[in-house]
């Protein structure tokens, strides 16, 4: 696992005010933060942030941070951040001091690889989540969590979160056990004609006859009218 290098410097003046006048200076306000210690607000450099962000594993990629004045660099994670509404600029940052035993609980992109036989013969798949909530060390963070299509036999399937094959040292997290992919067989015309046939006849109710109209049978048994 390859981590993020970073160095921060720690600031005095906090609030509103003295974070405006930071990013207008180029800086961005940050604050780390760690379990049973007092958390150390620092100024970041907001380019190395993004880059940080648009890296393989985004935000859930760890980071050796350097604070200015520690001789040893903390291991930590980006634990939140915040942007602006219309300029999508860094605003500030919130770090989280982790150890390499930090078990931590992070979003993953999820999505397929291959084809399943049911597509090949014009099945449909649905996918209902593009991504998972999972459960692994810093070393073990997977970029994307794939599911290998190609594996699935013909037939309908409904495949839940537990049946996601995961990477070593990863564990989905889900408090129910939900459908992730639903798969559809497609209906051969000989299955679309049968369960044609297998459908009810409704037959068409009598149309009553027209009112002043004698019946047919009636109008036949009718005798003739005498000659005078």
């Amino acid at each position: 696992m390859t981590r993020s290098n970073l160095s921060v410097t720690p600031r005095t003046a906090t609030g509103n005010g003295p974070n405006r006048r930071l990013r207008a200076g180029g800086t961005l306000p940050a604050v780390v933060y760690t379990k049973g210690k007092p958390p150390v607000a620092v100024n970041a450099d907001p380019k190395a942030i993004v880059a940080h962000l648009k890296g393989p594993l985004g935000r859930n990629g760890s980071i050796d941070l350097t604070i200015e004045g520690e001789a040893t660099p903390r291991m930590a994670i980006v634990q939140e951040y915040t942007v602006h509404p219309w300029k999508r600029t860094l605003e500030h940052v919130d770090f989280w001091e982790i150890t390499p035993e930090t078990v931590l609980t992070i979003t993953v992109p999820f999505g397929p690889t291959g084809k399943s036989e049911a597509e090949k013969v014009g099945g449909k798949v649905r996918f209902t989540r593009d991504d998972l909530v999972v459960r692994c060390k810093a070393a073990d963070v997977p970029a994307k969590i794939n599911f290998d299509m190609a594996t699935l036999p013909a037939g309908d399937h409904n495949i839940t979160v537990s049946k996601v094959p995961m990477p070593s040292g990863v564990t989905p997290f889900f408090k129910h056990d939900f459908s992730v992919i639903q798969v559809y067989m497609a209906k051969s015309a000989a299955d679309a004609a049968a369960e044609e046939a297998a459908k009810p006849v409704v037959k068409d109710a009598k149309k009553p006859a027209a009112k002043g109209a004698a019946p047919a049978a009636k109008a036949a048994a009718a005798p003739a009218a005498k000659k005078k």
